[in-house]
């Protein structure tokens, strides 16, 4: 077993435990609460116990490696460590307290070229979605590939926002140009579903790196494209990201850059 396939294996038993605790509380989970009083962005207890869990269950096999979770920050003994894991507990948190099965957990491990190991798990529908930099993408073990769209007219996809005036706007310009949009409130979700061509595009702003770090990974290993908002390769500072399956990408840089 490789060092990449043993990371992945780690990351795939973690979400699957953790999975066990999404599912349980999946439509009824207690303590909601807002993050800086911002109505539509929750946390949940189950938030916490599953970043706890998760993170507990990776420092144990790799103690050097910096891991960082959406709710509690980052742990670590090594700073200046070359691998760092990004871990989203429940991706899709007003979905998850709703009981709207599309919510997931994120984990994503890059090293100094980027992400090098992706998985994306929906405990509800069971799919588990996973990717090693440069051995292509699996939906529950089986290859997965972007869908052929070649013109933004044909195409069917999402969006997301935070900030209600963007979303707007975003809206306004992509429903114009694209056959079908719509907007599911999971970024490492819809990002996946580009991956497997369920989705022919994904755009956002309003992220942050545990949002997408796996995600993205998913996508290019199966023969996608993610940039920035701005068309620049994603980075752990990118704060929006455009996924497609390749082919369609100009067009929706355009349209963006469009006003």
């Amino acid at each position: 077993m490789t060092n990449q396939e043993k990371y992945l294996k780690v990351a795939v038993s973690a979400a699957k435990q953790a999975g066990i605790i999404f599912k349980t509380n999946f439509g009824k989970a207690r303590h909601v609460r807002k993050k800086n009083g911002d109505p539509r962005n929750l946390v949940t207890e189950i938030d916490f116990t599953i970043e706890q869990l998760i993170k507990k269950y990776i420092h144990k096999f790799f103690p050097d490696h910096c891991i960082m979770g959406e709710e509690t920050g980052w742990r670590s003994n090594n700073d200046k460590g070359e691998f760092r894991w990004y871990i989203d507990p429940i991706d899709g948190t007003s979905n998850f307290i709703q009981g709207l099965p599309l919510a997931c957990i994120s984990i994503a491990l890059w090293d100094k070229k980027g992400p090098l190991i992706g998985v994306v798990f929906n405990p509800i529908l069971n799919n588990l979605y996973t990717a090693i930099r440069g051995k292509g993408s699996f939906l529950n073990g089986k290859k997965i590939k972007v869908s052929t769209i070649n013109k933004l007219k044909d195409a069917f996809g999402c969006i997301g926002w935070v900030e209600r005036d963007y979303g707007i706007k975003l809206f306004a310009k992509i429903i114009r140009v694209c056959r079908k949009v719509r907007g599911l409130a999971t970024s490492a979700l819809q990002t996946s579903m580009v991956g497997n061509g369920i989705l022919d595009f994904y755009v956002t702003r309003d992220l942050h790196i545990w949002d997408f770090a796996a995600a993205i990974l998913i996508v290019t290993e199966s023969g996608g494209k993610v940039t920035d908002i701005a068309g620049n390769p994603p980075s752990a500072d990118s704060q929006g990201i455009i996924a497609s399956n390749g082919i369609i990408h100009k067009e929706i840089e355009k349209i963006l850059k469009s006003r």
